[in-house]
């Protein structure tokens, strides 16, 4: 056999050495994936790239499929298998963020979305791209981009505007989340009530205001009790303020309603146990239907508190439901539920917010004022008949809102003057 020549040699030498350089790179590059994939990991990047044409989806990194449950391998780098485990609430806005990004209208395609794994659990994503190739149309050809894991972002953010929203002391809803109760019309059926706690101040001077945190404590687990006896737990609760709670109870009827408002005026009848003695506190309710409000949140609030002002006025520990004065009061009146008599305290609300009071049988002097307007300016409200120890003549509050409308009280007051007269 020919020896091989020494150009032969030398080139089969160099060959040797290629194969032995292209080997080397290939472990230095393999290395370089590796510490770059376990960088990527720890960050919580995923780097994918999208051939567009085609939909054939690369994934730099593992943990992209590990995150959805499945194995290096078992899951299709595809752009229809990403697609499918796209959240179904999200997946309308994430198609569409690509879609305007391959065809120009945004300069970056991001969005954050939630995707669903195997075992049902939602993963919260970053994604961010860009497209790196078009074609000389300007057909995107080639997209590059990044996929972060952002869960543990999301249950943080989700815990902190739980405590933003969430009372302290009580467990309730606090005003911040009240807020966010405006933004949706109250249905006819939903009923919206208001209850300030009677007695509360003089718990607090007795025994303390560890002993009146016990109370508010006591008296909002025992409202939420009460209900959920009842069957109703897909309802809101909150502490409006100082010993003021608000409750919006869904697909409500009105007997049902005056059966809720009893069974927590009874539970309230009887003294607390708190620390250093027994408490005694009662509840003033009032309460107003979202028809009767025009499905408006903030006019069901200020009716629903015009009423439990009225329950204050009138011996306090019972509830009222507002109605308006062109509805039959067989429909819509509810008969009071009163414990005692006792001496209606002055109002904290401002003096346009008050129920006006039932009139004397001899109509004032056309110079006057109205009593309601003497009462705000001079800072008090008229006594009332059932203040001093006889049962009140009205038995509907005044619908304040609209100006056609008066109390059933006015009305029977008017008559009365046009007979004297």
């Amino acid at each position: 056999m020919a020896r091989k020549s020494l150009r032969e040699q030398s080139l089969e030498q160099a060959l040797q050495q290629m194969e032995r350089d292209k080997a080397r790179l290939e472990r230095r590059l393999a290395g370089l994936e590796e510490k770059l994939s376990t960088t990527l990991d720890g960050t919580g990047l995923r780097l994918w790239q999208l051939e567009v044409p085609s939909g054939k989806l690369t994934i730099f990194n593992y943990r992209w499929g590990r995150m959805l449950g499945y194995q290096p391998g078992e899951l299709n780098a595809h752009f229809d298998v990403w697609r499918e485990h796209l959240h179904p609430e999200d997946r309308d806005e994430v198609l569409a963020n690509l879609n305007d990004h391959l065809e120009g209208r945004t300069e970056v395609y991001q969005v954050v979305h939630r995707m669903l794994a195997r075992d049902g659990s939602i993963t919260w994503v970053a994604d961010r791209g860009r497209v790196v190739e078009r074609d000389e149309h300007g057909n995107a050809l080639r997209l590059l981009g990044t996929h972060t894991d952002i869960s543990h972002e999301k249950d943080y953010e989700s815990r902190l505007n739980a405590l933003a929203s969430t009372d302290a002391l009580t467990g309730l809803a606090n005003r911040q989340a009240i807020n966010s109760w405006h933004q949706r019309p109250l249905a006819d059926d939903s009923a919206l009530i208001f209850i300030d706690l009677d007695g509360f101040k003089q718990v607090n001077d007795q025994f303390g205001h560890r002993a009146g945190d016990e109370v508010l404590v006591l008296v909002a687990h025992g409202l939420n009790d009460e209900l959920h006896r009842l069957g109703i737990h897909h309802h809101l609760s909150a502490r409006f303020g100082g010993d003021e709670f608000l409750f919006q109870l869904p697909r409500m009827s009105l007997p049902r309603v005056e059966h809720i408002a009893r069974r927590w005026l009874e539970r309230f009848a009887h003294p607390l146990e708190i620390s250093g003695g027994l408490g005694r506190i009662g509840l003033s309710i009032g309460i107003c239907f979202g028809r009767d409000a025009d499905n408006r949140f903030g006019l069901a609030l200020e009716r629903a508190d015009q009423a439990m002002y009225r329950v204050k006025h009138h011996g306090k520990h019972g509830f009222r439901v507002h109605a308006p004065v062109e509805h039959s009061s067989c429909e819509y009146q509810a008969g009071d539920f009163q414990a005692s008599n006792l001496e209606a305290p002055a109002s904290r609300l401002p003096s346009w917010l008050h129920p006006q009071p039932a009139p004397t049988s001899r109509p004032a002097p056309a110079s006057q004022s109205p009593p309601r307007q003497q009462a705000a300016s001079a800072g008090t409200e008229p006594a009332s008949a059932e203040s001093a120890g006889t049962e009140p003549a009205d038995t509907e509050p005044a619908d304040t809102e609209r100006g056609d409308s008066v109390s059933a009280d006015s009305e029977s007051a008017d008559a009365r003057a046009k007979e004297e007269r």
